[in-house]
């Protein structure tokens, strides 16, 4: 079967464990925007992984809030969908009990991408990332680490099934990562300085007059904001959008707004944490203005 995901660590972490329990010939990657689009075909030899249901395919295993409203108008799908910290412990939970013994040596890997992917860290994880969070931050796509995770992401795979963590992280590929994640950070210290401000409970970081987007651990902003418990990062995006990425902070825990449900009256989706969504150009600064005010109201 083919594995169709998201460059992210969970993607990763949910392609590890799948390919464990099924039988990959390939990973493929597409954006979440154009399967919520629906310009995405799959078939049934199509693993969907992380990502909105696409129709037609073999199996379907996903945790976003902004899908958990559309089950009911979905056809029957095999897989899982559940509210979950992260798309892999969904498919841990549907293989325990048929593949448990295989799955159990990557507890670690799976309880650190229930951590990233739902943002349950420590300053110390931020300011000081080491084992799987170090890892992860080298596939987040929201830090900016460029377009060549499809070689890196799809060798990682196969990578982390021979060899335990240690290794992995002393690799020449994986040390350059890591080492630049590292090395950046007081770097896109300095830039989210210039780039981020305070807006009511708001931090609002743009991008956009930027030729590319930094590099930088996306945590990083909410250690500068106390005060501040939610993010709006804006960045220029695919065919003229601008790209609207919303958290909330991971140490001000106090915003109430169901970010993928909000975001997906924009056009976009997510959990009720986090999200992203593209909006025109030509909307653009109309709606961030109405996002900011919402996120401030404290109202989805």
């Amino acid at each position: 079967m083919r594995i169709v995901t998201r460059g992210d660590f969970d993607g990763l972490a949910s392609s590890v464990l799948i390919s464990i329990c099924e039988e990959i010939r390939e990973i493929r990657f597409i954006h979440p925007k154009d399967a919520q689009d629906g310009r995405v075909e799959a078939d049934h030899e199509d693993i969907v992984i992380n990502l909105p249901y696409i129709n037609n395919c073999g199996l379907w295993f996903d945790h976003h809030v902004s899908e958990e409203k559309k089950l009911a108008d979905m056809p029957e799908f095999k897989g899982r969908f559940e509210m979950a910290p992260s798309c892999a412990r969904v498919i841990y939970n549907h293989y325990k009990d048929t593949h448990g013994d295989k799955l159990d040596p990557f507890m670690n890997m799976l309880e650190a991408t229930d951590r990233l992917d739902s943002a349950t860290l420590t300053k110390d994880d931020v300011l000081n990332p080491e084992g799987w969070i170090l890892l992860g931050l080298t596939l987040d796509p929201r830090s900016g680490l460029g377009p060549e995770f499809r070689k890196y992401f799809r060798w990682l795979v196969e990578y982390i099934k021979e060899l335990p963590l240690e290794k992995v992280l002393k690799h020449p590929e994986v040390k350059r990562r890591t080492d630049r994640v590292l090395h950046e950070q007081e770097k896109f210290n300095d830039i989210l300085k210039k780039h981020a401000r305070q807006d009511g409970k708001v931090i609002v970081t743009d991008f956009r007059d930027l030729i590319e987007k930094p590099v930088g651990n996306r945590f990083l902003v909410y250690t500068m904001f106390p005060d501040a418990n939610v993010e709006l990062r804006i960045f220029h995006g695919f065919n003229g959008t601008v790209v609207t990425a919303v958290g909330h902070s991971i140490f001000n825990r106090t915003c109430n707004v169901n970010i993928g449900s909000m975001l997906q009256e924009y056009g976009g989706g997510g959990h009720n944490g986090a999200g992203t969504a593209q909006i025109p150009a030509e909307e653009a600064e109309e709606k961030i203005t109405e996002i900011v005010a919402r996120l401030n109201e404290n109202k989805g």
